[in-house]
């Protein structure tokens, strides 16, 4: 795999076009790499840390914002196709992987978002998106995601996220406390008690997760 060809691609929140761009290799990556959506609505934004981690803003088809994803740089040379989801819808909104591994992904989403316009009824895709609400109703802070995403995904790449069945692919969903970690084949879970970003950057100092 180390010779693939590697592609990202993402679904634009202004026309829902699917936009695909050639990526590389991580050595190929300068301090910053940026997609466009051809109507000039979205952009999705690659930058290469200083650690090696390639950092990603995402435009979310979902959502009013981009969502920010840290992956490591083996990213690049998994055999499968990377998905990267909105935390809050929990649909996929960008892929890496080879092109002809992105394109059934593409398709799948975009049978997806059709029958998601065709439930609410929804003639352009602004119509599923979320309007100004009261402050009440509005979705979790996005920067308390991409914190413990971060958190999560560095220990995970370390070894260090522990769980009863070694089953090695965790999942996120925010709870009514924060947010939780969880094993997507046993379940078990650790949560992290965090609804402001200033407490959520207070568990950015573990070492190690132990699911239960």
């Amino acid at each position: 795999m180390k010779n693939r060809i590697n592609h990202i691609a993402y679904r634009c929140p202004e026309c829902a076009t699917a936009t695909v761009g050639l990526l590389g290799s991580a050595e190929s990556i300068g301090d910053l790499l940026r997609l466009k959506c051809g109507c000039g609505g979205s952009a999705l934004d690659i930058k290469k840390e200083r650690d090696g981690k390639i950092h990603i803003s995402a435009p979310c088809i979902f959502c009013k914002d981009n969502h920010g994803f840290r992956l490591s740089p083996d990213v690049l040379s998994r055999e499968q196709v990377t998905k990267l989801g909105c935390p809050f819808s929990g649909m996929d909104i960008a892929f890496i992987g080879d092109g002809e591994g992105i394109k059934p992904e593409l398709e799948r989403t975009a049978e997806e978002l059709s029958r998601i316009m065709a439930s609410l009824e929804a003639e352009e895709v602004k119509d599923i998106q979320p309007h100004d609400v009261d402050e009440a109703d509005c979705p979790p802070d996005p920067a308390i995601y991409d914190t413990i995403n971060f958190l999560v995904r560095d220990l995970e790449a370390e070894g260090a996220v522990k769980c009863p069945c070694k089953g090695g692919k965790y999942g996120l969903r925010f709870t009514d406390t924060g947010m939780q970690v969880y094993c997507e084949s046993c379940g078990a879970s650790y949560d992290f008690y965090c609804l402001s970003q200033s407490v959520a950057e207070e568990y950015l100092s573990l070492s190690q997760i132990v699911l239960k």
